[in-house]
């Protein structure tokens, strides 16, 4: 086919003309969801899409409740009439199913460590919430298993647990018992760290850098509040906080996972938190903890607090998504006839930080307990109470979903125009490319050349190198290992050593890398058929048993057991 400058200008005139009538309507539709979107509150808003899931095997509260991969479990607890329940279950393919726990854990801590495990800290010794337990107990999301691990060096119940860099994880915080700083390193006992400047209940636990956290709540160990705020460190002194004279911490008896706070970004060294802080009950607001430094973060509209049906209860702590720069606060409508859940958004990488309120259709009913962020970025909530029910003996079984993930970006008013303009550059410059490409294709077969050669060329001969990397120095025995590195061993850029692997291998370069791991596994398992597993991950490069286990079957169809079984010594 023969093309022309008077066919390219013409092709042009009209991709332009159609993404000009493209962002016309684009721009009506937005109008008409703007005019929507201040019917509910004096922010912008959108509407929310809920599911009922299947409910729980068992009503309880007083569970802790984390996102582990793909499934969504739930630890512990007590369930109706205040009874401590031994239990837990996990959400895989559309329903629950329950386990068995070496201890109930209700009202106690959990936190994932390194190796992909869950270790659950304490927990009420008795029915009615009554006393504390030393009880420490390991999950294994991979063979969903309860192993009875150790004891805590004080016992605890509403206590809080953080991951740190080190692999350590920090436990604090108590109830109706003496508080202190407690690290998980692995062993079977809790090592003692240091005395608190303040006994707290539910306390937040931020981590301000590399390996140092700060501690603080505004309750002490009775739930009375505190006077003045003190502030722990892990490392230093304590401090105060002026912010904390006129706004005080958000507390609520449901708990919450610390991870979900962070804001920051760990490459950057960039330690960045988000929590509520309240003046009274009728004024709610962000604080930005960045390192140490607390202070309010700027929104464009106050979070909104009632909608035109009543006011506004909310009930969980801030949700992160840090893929996206976006948190959540999860409530409902506290009138009987606003059985509707709402989700304030804050985009909190943009400063001021834009607001939106989404407000569900009315439900026949709901529970409330602190939802999780799943893996696609929606909210789950499993389990708690109901409204008009919100105590400690009427447990339910309720599960809902609410839609914040992928599926709701389409019908987000707040950024509808921004994606009708991302849009429209994208088509545009496909269309420049397009034209720039049949030029250049022109001017090859003029010139009869034939530029595919020479990019194949190249891909190939990188990848010889790569292959001799990979042989000869085995960088992916680091479970750090990143493309960049890669790419600095060889001398070039990322996105050459990207290219080329997806060119010749047609895969991403943790799949190039997955598959070495493996085969150097294997190999570890035919030298030892009695070497343990925890040995065989950690030498061939994962970072995680669940890793090694997930990506070991993707490969051979089999778990490294049923491998090993199959595998016959060649005669």
């Amino acid at each position: 086919m023969k093309y022309n400058n008077h066919t390219e200008r013409a092709g042009c005139l009209a991709l332009v003309f159609r993404l000009i009538v493209f962002l016309f309507t684009m721009q009506a539709g937005t109008a008409e969801g703007a005019e929507k979107s201040e019917t509910i509150s004096g922010c912008p808003s959108a509407e929310l899409k809920v599911t009922a899931l299947p409910p729980l095997h068992v009503p309880r509260i007083g569970h802790a409740v984390m996102c582990i991969g793909d499934e969504v479990v739930a630890f512990g607890g007590h369930t109706s009439g205040f009874v401590p329940t031994p239990t837990a279950e996990y959400y895989s393919n559309g329903e629950w199913h329950l386990m068995q726990m070496a201890y109930p854990h209700d009202q106690g801590a959990a936190a994932l460590t390194g190796s992909g495990k869950v270790v659950i800290f304490g927990g009420h010794e008795k029915e009615l919430g009554i006393g504390q337990t030393f009880t420490v107990e390991l999950y294994d999301p991979v063979e969903h298993t309860f192993t009875g691990y150790g004891c805590l060096d004080k016992k605890r119940c509403f206590a809080k647990a953080l991951p740190m860099k080190d692999g350590n994880i920090i436990v604090t915080g108590s109830w109706y018992a003496e508080d202190g700083i407690e690290c998980f390193d692995g062993s079977r006992q809790n090592l003692f760290v240091k005395a608190v400047a303040q006994q707290r209940s539910i306390p937040y636990i931020l981590r301000t850098s590399r390996n140092n956290a700060i501690f603080f709540s505004d309750r002490d160990i009775h739930a009375d509040l505190h006077d003045t705020i003190l502030i722990d460190r892990l490392h230093g002194e304590p401090f105060t906080a002026p912010l904390f004279e006129e706004w005080r911490p958000f507390y609520n008896h449901i708990g919450h996972d610390n991870s979900q706070c962070f804001a920051g970004d760990e490459k950057e060294g960039k330690y960045v938190n988000l929590l509520q802080v309240m003046q009274g009950d009728s004024i709610m607001a962000i604080a930005r903890v960045d390192g140490e430094d607390i202070s309010l973060l700027p929104t464009t509209c106050p979070l909104p607090m009632r909608s035109t049906l009543g006011r506004i209860m909310w009930f969980s702590y801030i949700l992160g998504n840090r893929s996206i720069g976006r948190a959540y606060i999860v409530g409902y409508g506290e009138n009987s006839n606003d059985r509707r859940y709402y989700v304030a958004c804050i985009d909190y990488n943009k400063i001021p930080s834009p607001v939106t309120l989404l407000y569900s259709e009315p439900q026949d009913t709901i529970c409330i307990y602190q939802p999780v962020l799943t893996r696609n970025g929606d909210l789950l909530i499993a389990g708690g109470t109901k409204p008009g029910h919100v105590n400690n003996f009427e447990a339910t079984r309720l599960a809902f979903l609410l839609h914040t993930g992928t599926e709701a970006e389409a019908s987000h008013a707040a950024h509808t125009w921004l994606w009708a303009c991302l849009l429209a550059f994208v088509l545009l410059a496909s269309g420049i490319v397009a034209v720039l490409l049949l030029k250049r294709k022109k001017r090859q077969q003029h010139a009869g050349g034939d530029a595919a050669d020479t990019v194949s060329g190249r891909d190939e001969e990188l990848m010889q190198q790569l292959l001799r990397l990979m042989e000869e120095k085995k960088p992916y025995l680091n479970s750090n290992l990143r493309v960049e590195d890669v790419a600095d061993l060889l001398g070039t850029n990322r996105t050459y050593v990207s290219n080329c692997i997806k060119n010749i291998r047609g895969c991403q370069f943790i799949q190039f890398v997955n598959a070495y791991r493996i085969e150097h596994a294997k190999q570890l398992l035919r030298q030892n058929r009695d070497i343990k597993t925890s040995y065989v991950w950690t030498a061939s490069g994962f970072s995680s048993e669940a890793s090694f286990f997930r990506n070991f079957k993707e490969t051979t169809g089999m778990t490294p057991k049923e491998w090993l079984n199959a595998y016959q010594e060649p005669s």
